[in-house]
């Protein structure tokens, strides 16, 4: 096995696990407070999909296609089950509990 195959694999691995990352937080909300769980949400969810693009070893049509794909599937999850989605002031979401604004924050 070759070096460069041995970091593609890590970097499809990394890439997987910080997408399931993303998953647990949107299932099991362990971060408590929507705007500190929708960063981690979106920010795992995107480095992972970077990270498996590069790992895949082709950029075209490989890395092109599983972004396209992790990507509606993230976004997908996001409005499903979630009040991650959000754009400008307005939350995306299909339940009506998940768009209602976000609670203040408390300052400390």
């Amino acid at each position: 096995m070759k070096i460069l195959d041995i970091i593609e694999l890590g970097l499809v691995i990394a890439g997987l696990v910080l997408i399931l990352a993303g998953w647990a937080q949107s299932r099991f909300r362990f971060i408590a407070e929507r705007r500190k769980g929708r960063y981690f949400y979106w920010g795992t969810s995107a480095l992972g999909i970077l990270f498996f693009a590069f790992g895949t070893g082709q950029l075209w049509p490989n890395g092109v296609m599983t972004t396209l794909i992790f990507s509606a599937i993230v976004v997908v999850t996001a409005y499903l089950t979630t009040p991650y989605l959000k754009i400008g002031d307005r939350i995306y979401a299909s339940n009506p509990e998940n768009r209602a604004p976000d609670p203040p924050v408390e300052e400390r």
